[in-house]
């Protein structure tokens, strides 16, 4: 019998990394927002089913090693990197076994947060039933069960492609020549098709994805002829029955993205106590591909909505600045999140409290701080009834929550954003940046380094080298590149005290810098 026939995942590898919506203190934030009382991150159980090679189970146990964690896969061979990588990381506090989904029992005991991501939609019937099952089994009364999988009618689309590839790779069993075949097919078909026709247009779409999509992901996910879509209330029908309901999307609190107009007005008439009626009528408004939902235990009693809602327990985070060009309108100053989200403001504790914030960045800062600072800078426009102005504030900060602009959680981000004498990158992300241009940062994300100068530079950020130091050490690994003739033409012949000081700048914005 073949790899690919025994386990596909032992044939071609996945590649694993942190998935910043799994983590716990993310999922404790949401699930304190609906008013339960989450485990906090320093005290937790968490298991993963379907871990890979650990790459989003590590960081959080690289974080929290006072919390114990579990990680299980079918992949002998992504366990066994699992396994190097942890010990070599010196991690007591995590454990990865070679198990079969069908053999978890409640041998591995009981946990506050279960993760399942890109396993659900990949499986047949009878273990996804088994996920459900071992939620139910395993889940502490407070605790949060996290399943991602393909969503409908969104992935109808994405369907129409796949049809193309499964067919013409029906008869082949090797992987690398079914990626092959899978890429020559759909773009022959979707090139041969009337550009005009909904048909036509729906595969030239998906072509263009595709052409982005690595090797070994369009194996597992596009390839895999078992694979399907499911609409959100398919899988709480059958969550049901092992007594657990709905908390949220992992993508709260922004359940209207993507939604205008005439569709938001359909979900804004629709109760807040009618959450699964929101969720799935926002999946058939724009059809939505993918879905991270998040399961609590039937017995609770979630708070729904905003009416209760404050920012008082929160740490709050924003990746903002001031636009550089300001808005015309008197008092009204610009702000850009992200990379392209724009917001007029015009309350001057609420522009000063996003100031704060962008400084703080990739940082968080505790709502009570964020609001002293914010109306210490802003006190020359206050009125008299500071009391009125918090309140003001904190409807300005409470929508800018809403709309997706700024994160809550309810523990701060252990990281640091001042450079000091001897900077830290953490430890994990000196190790990845040795390997290769893509690391974790401290916020559980996965980041790209700007090529091999700049990974050096990471590696060398263990707390022992001052910026003069990491200068020398920098034009030593340069003079050794370029005598060695390795791949240096694209190389700086020298570095310069101004660029260490600007990579510093950058790793710290990254959040690499460990306290």
């Amino acid at each position: 019998m073949s790899a690919s026939k025994s386990n596909p995942y032992d044939a071609v590898a996945y590649p694993g990394h942190a998935f910043s919506q799994t983590h716990p203190g993310h999922l404790a934030t949401i699930a304190h927002f609906h008013g339960m009382s989450p485990v906090p991150t320093a005290a937790m159980r968490v298991l993963e089913l379907g871990c890979g090679s650990g790459g989003n189970l590590i960081p959080m146990a690289l974080q929290s090693p006072g919390a114990s964690f579990i990680g299980i896969d079918l992949s002998a061979s992504a366990i066994t990197r699992a396994r190097a990588e942890a010990e070599a990381l010196g991690l007591r506090n995590i454990a990865f076994h070679h198990l079969d989904i069908m053999a978890a029992d409640a041998g591995l005991g009981s946990f506050d947060y279960i993760l399942v991501h890109g396993v659900y939609s990949w499986v047949p019937p009878f273990v996804r039933e088994r996920i459900l099952a071992l939620f139910g089994e395993l889940l502490r009364p407070q605790g949060i069960a996290y399943v991602s999988y393909n969503a409908l009618p969104g992935c109808r689309l994405r369907d129409l492609a796949r049809d193309v590839m499964l067919y013409e790779t029906r008869d082949i069993e090797e992987p690398l020549e079914r990626v092959r075949v899978a890429r020559a097919a759909i773009k022959r078909f979707a090139e041969a098709t009337d550009p005009g026709s909904f048909y036509g247009a729906a595969l030239r779409e998906r072509l263009q994805q595709i052409d982005e999509i690595p090797d070994n992901v369009l194996y597992h996910d596009d390839l895999n002829p078992g694979a399907r879509a499911f609409a959100l209330h398919e899988v709480l029908d059958a969550a049901a029955p092992h007594g657990l309901q709905f908390l949220a999307e992992a993508s709260f609190p922004n359940n209207f993205g993507g939604a205008q107009g005439p569709a938001q007005q359909i979900l804004n008439a629709i109760p807040v106590d009618e959450p699964l009626r929101q969720e799935q009528s926002l999946d058939l408004l724009i059809g939505r591909c993918f879905r991270q939902t998040l399961l609590c235990r039937s017995d609770i009693v979630l708070r729904r909505g905003f009416s209760r809602f404050t920012l008082a327990p929160y740490h709050l985070a924003a990746y903002v600045r001031e636009a550089e060009e300001q808005d015309d309108r008197p008092g009204v100053g610009g702000f850009l999140f992200g990379s392209d989200v724009r917001l007029a403001v015009d309350l001057e504790s609420a522009k000063a409290a996003l100031r704060v914030l962008g400084q703080a960045w990739p940082g968080s800062i505790g709502h009570a701080e964020l609001v002293a600072s914010a109306l210490d800078e802003a006190r020359d426009s206050l009125g008299p009834d500071v009391e009125r102005e918090i309140g003001r504030l904190n409807e300005a900060l409470t929508a800018i929550y809403r709309a997706g602009l700024l994160e809550i959680s309810l523990e701060p981000h252990r990281l640091i954003t001042a450079v000091g004498e001897r900077p830290v990158a953490s430890l994990l992300a000196r190790r990845q940046a040795l390997a290769g241009n893509e690391v974790t940062d401290l916020r559980h994300r996965a980041v790209a380094l700007d090529g091999v100068v700049v990974r050096k530079f990471v590696s060398l950020l263990d707390g022992t080298r001052t910026a003069p130091m990491l200068l020398a050490e920098m034009n030593a690994f340069l003079a050794e590149a370029h005598a060695a003739g390795r791949d240096a033409a694209d190389l700086p012949r020298r570095a310069t005290a101004e660029e260490v000081e600007m990579h510093l700048r950058d790793v710290a914005r990254l959040g690499l810098l460990a306290g």
